[in-house]
Order: structure tokens, then sequence, then C-alpha cells
């Protein structure tokens, strides 16, 4: 009777374990969207987080041993055995060496109901197999019970997921009559790069002269839009900024059916999520529904540097076609914001713009040659949108940075942050490494170290070796010292610096950012730069 008591209380901190493992399972997939197959994916590619190997081999021995001698488990030895597994249970769960998530898990709806939904299976199954086992010799292999959390967590999803396409349906519906009644100007904005610093500025432009709301951070997928339309656009908005993310192709024509957006800006078509994707020409059909999702009297504005977007522009009838760009731009097109004479310093941009027949000097708080690129995309919208010159030119002016994009921080000892940690595409990248260079060719007292800190670009797909072994090739032109974190998904970019000839002993290889807080505590002199490009989410963690 002791010995059975004292199984059964194992049982119960096997079960809280499980309980403690299915929250941080339930951390990745919300990360991953709550897609299930890309948390499968995960889980395949992570196996020795989600499943100890130690404690499997443990039990199996035990199994082997229960074969010999299946009267143990009425003896002291069982009720040791029980003690202590159930103490290592309980250490584990609640003695977890903490690690700082950079996106910490948060409790939604949706998660709360997923989170009961496993728990509740877990006790029924924690239950179910007691009932089965009882007085069997082999029920110790129950012991392995917080084994099946992640399993467990899958089951979960798929069950629920009727249920939360039914809710989602719902709120989309509500979202589309609300935005329907109040009937402000809506402005879409997609890319493969450039979509938020772009929705950002214009924003800040637009604000100058009309009641104006975008969508904030990232909250460009239908739940995360449909939650600004249902609980911050009000009757006042005149008009609503709407970036607008894509995994496939008909995400956007679904967004767009949401919101009706009468302007749609095309920032980029590139290889950021190639790996999703699977084709270039995805990327390019799946971006330019935006497009066509526009009513006949809508207006399509295209970033015509990149050579998809202009051949877009040149295809696109029956809408009103607006381009921007820095590269020459053909002299028999209309319609067209032209940049030139870039100047880039510490200090900001200062460039000259050219609309037609009237052209303006403007100057700019930002950082960044591509932003140059933004910025004409918010005074072409602007534009539109009855603003004139001298007003988008007092706008930009004025202009804020985007947070972890190209951000300019002064760091503790004299030293200078470059916050690029948004980034995570090649052109982006490549226009931070340039940034980093001129800013300390700009300085009067030059000397300073300049500093990468990157664990380099993913989702590019087939394309994603070639592209970061060029921004390491990249990176040795520029910077004296170069920290990557994580050994694997970085040895694209030690390739590109060794093919390079960049000197072994001005590279360091990290395995996480807070060993890279540590070396740079030791590295770090007065005058020096530090550009942080690229922040991997936690499902990247090696």
């Amino acid at each position: 009777m002791v010995y059975n008591t004292l199984f059964y209380l194992t049982i119960v901190a096997c079960l809280l374990r499980a309980i403690v493992r299915t929250n941080d399972g339930l951390h990745i997939l919300q990360l991953d969207g709550y897609k299930t197959a890309r948390y499968v994916k995960w889980v395949h590619a992570h196996l020795k987080s989600c499943f100890d190997v130690a404690e499997i081999l443990a039990i199996g021995c035990l199994l082997g041993f229960t074969l010999i001698y299946p009267g143990y488990q009425q003896t002291w030895l069982f009720g040791g055995l029980c003690l202590t597994w159930a103490s290592l249970q309980l250490y584990r769960s609640f003695k977890k060496k903490k690690v700082e998530a950079k996106k910490p898990l948060v409790y939604t709806a949706r998660a709360k109901r997923l989170f009961c939904l496993s728990i509740c299976l877990l006790v029924v199954l924690s239950v179910s197999l007691i009932l089965i086992a009882k007085g069997h010799p082999w029920r110790v292999g129950l012991f392995l019970f917080s084994e099946v959390s992640i399993v467990n967590l899958i089951i979960a999803t798929l069950l629920i997921y009727p249920l939360e396409r039914a809710i989602n349906w719902g709120y989309l519906l509500s979202a589309k009559r609300r935005i329907k009644t109040l009937g402000p100007k809506v402005i879409g904005i997609t890319g493969s790069y450039g979509k938020t610093s772009t929705k950002s500025i214009l924003k800040q432009v637009l604000s100058e002269k009309f009641n104006t709301l975008m969508t904030p951070d990232s909250y460009n997928t239908p739940m995360g839009i449909c939650k600004v339309i249902r609980g911050t656009l009000a009757e006042e908005h005149e008009i609503f900024i709407v970036e607008m993310g894509a995994y496939r192709r008909g995400d956007i024509k679904e967004l767009c059916e949401l919101v009706s957006p009468e302007i749609g800006v095309l920032t980029a078509v590139g290889l950021q999520h190639l790996e999703r994707f699977k084709s270039v020409e995805n990327i390019t059909k799946g971006k330019y529904e935006l497009i066509e999702s526009l009513p006949v009297t809508g207006i399509a504005v295209f970033n015509c540097d990149n050579e998809i977007c202009a051949k877009l522009a040149d295809t696109t009838e029956n809408r009103k076609v607006l381009r921007y760009g820095i590269n020459p731009i053909p002299a028999e097109l209309t319609d067209v914001m032209n940049a030139t004479n870039i100047q880039q310093t510490e200090n900001g941009l200062a460039f000259t713009v050219h609309n037609q027949e009237q052209h303006i000097e403007i100057q700019s708080p930002l950082l960044g040659r591509h932003n140059v690129s933004n910025i004409l995309a918010a005074m072409t919208v602007a534009s539109e949108c009855g603003m004139t010159l001298e007003e988008i030119r007092s706008a930009v002016a004025n202009l804020e940075s985007v947070p972890h994009r190209l951000q300019l921080i002064a760091g503790a000892g004299n030293v200078t942050i470059i916050d690029d940690s948004f980034n995570a595409n090649p052109v982006g990248a490549k226009a931070a490494l340039e940034v980093l260079d001129d800013i300390s060719r700009g300085r009067e007292t030059a000397g300073g170290k300049k500093v990468l800190v990157t664990p380099g670009m993913v989702e590019l797909g087939e394309k994603e070796y070639e592209e970061n072994r060029r921004f390491g090739i990249h990176a040795a032109e520029v910077c004296d010292l170069v920290i990557l974190v994580g050994p694997t998904q970085t040895t694209p970019i030690v390739d590109g610096l060794n093919s390079a000839n960049y000197p072994h002993e001005q590279l360091i290889i990290a395995l996480n950012l807070a060993e890279v807080k540590q070396y740079l505590a030791k590295l770090l002199r007065p005058g020096d730069i530090v550009l942080f490009e690229n922040d991997l989410p936690d499902t990247y963690n090696e």
C-alpha cells in the first residue's frame, strides 16, 4: 500500500513537470504563429531540447531490471526509486535554469485556451494510464510521463484548430464591419523588406496634416490587424496605414479583403522568406496581391530601385502608378519621385528630391542610404494625399528613428551603438555596414574600432548560405572586430570572412547574447562603434 502511494505521488510529480514543459513548448509554438507544421519542424531540429535522453535511457534500464526482478516494486528499493524520481522531477520543474527570452510567452486568450486543453489532455492521459497499468510490473514506464508533453501539445493544437478558425472568422467579420463603418482612407504597405520603416516614416509625415493611425510594431497578420481595428481605430482617424506581411500566397489578398486599401505601396521583392514561399516567383505574386486588390481608382506605388518592382510597375494597368527611386528613372516616365546628391553623416541624411518639374533639398536625422528610398515612398504617398513638398520637407526633417532599425544610441563609456537588430535581409545588412563605415570615417577623432555583432540571416531558403557568406565578405572589408552569435548558424559568415583573409584573432564566436555582453565589456574602448545586426528569435537558439 505504501509503495503504491509513493508510485502515485511520483506520477503527480511527473505530471507537474509535464505541465512546465508544456508551457515551454507553448512559448515556441506562439513564436511560430501557432503553425503546427512549423512547430513540428522546430521539434525535429531540437529533439534534445524536447526530450530528455538521459531520463529515457534510465527508465529503459529500469524496465530491463523489471524483467529480471518483477517483485522489487513491493520492496524498499522501489520506494527509494519513487522518492528519488519524484524529487528529480520536482527539482527540474522549479530549479530550471532561467534563460531570459527575447520575446516572452504572452498568455493571450488563444494561448490560455490551448494551454488549458493541453493540461486537460495530460490529466486524462495520466489517469487512464494509471488505471491501465495498475499492478502491472511494467508500470514504472509511466515515470517517463513528462516526455509526452510536446507530443500532447501538438495533438491539442490539432484538436483546437476548428474552434480557433471559428473564433478568428468572428473577429474578422467584426473588424471588417467596423472599418467599413468608420471609413478611413486605407494605405497598405508590403514588401520583402522596408515596409515597417516606410510605415513609420509615412505615419510621422502624414500626422503633420491628418489624424493618422498605423498598425503598431509588426502587427501585420489578420488577427493583429483585427485587434487594431477593433480596439484602436476610431471615428477621428482620417488615414489608416496597414503593414501587410505574408508567408505564403493568398495572405495579402486576405488582408486586403479585410481593410480594402485605396493606396498600395510595394517597397521591394527580395529573398526574405524564400524558405516559406519556395521561389522568388511566388514571393512576387504574393506581394503583388496588394496591387491587384486595389480598386480601379486606386493608386499603386512602386520602388523602382528594385528590379522586380520596376517591372511590375511597367506592367500594371487600370490603376494610377507612382514610382520612386534613387537610381535614374527613364525621363519618359511621369509621376516619379527621384533622389540625387545623397550624403550621409553621423547626423543623418541629406539629398535632393526631384518631382517632375520641381526639386527640393531634404535633410533627415535617419541613417542609412536605403532609408532615402523609404523616405521617398512616404513623400510620394503624402504628396498624393494632398501635402505640399514644403509640408513634407518639414516633417521629414523631424523624423524619429524607427526602433531597432539603424537606431543610433549613445552607449556607456563613450561607445556608440547602431541598433539594427530588427533587420534581417541582405540589402539592409549591407546598408548597415555602410553606415558603420561612413560614421567611423566621418568622425573628427578617428581610431575607434568598428565592431559587428550578428547571428546572421535566416529564412532565405537555398540562397541563405550564399547571402550570409557574402555578408561575411562585406564585413571583412569594414569591421575591426566581428562577434558572431551561434557557432552553427554563422558558419557561412565565417566562410566569407575566411575567403576575404580576415584575421582570425579579430573574430569571436559566442554561444548567446549573454556571452557577447561579456566579450564587449572586456574589449570595448571609448570611441568604438558597435553594430548589432539582426537578433534572431528564441526559436533559433542553438
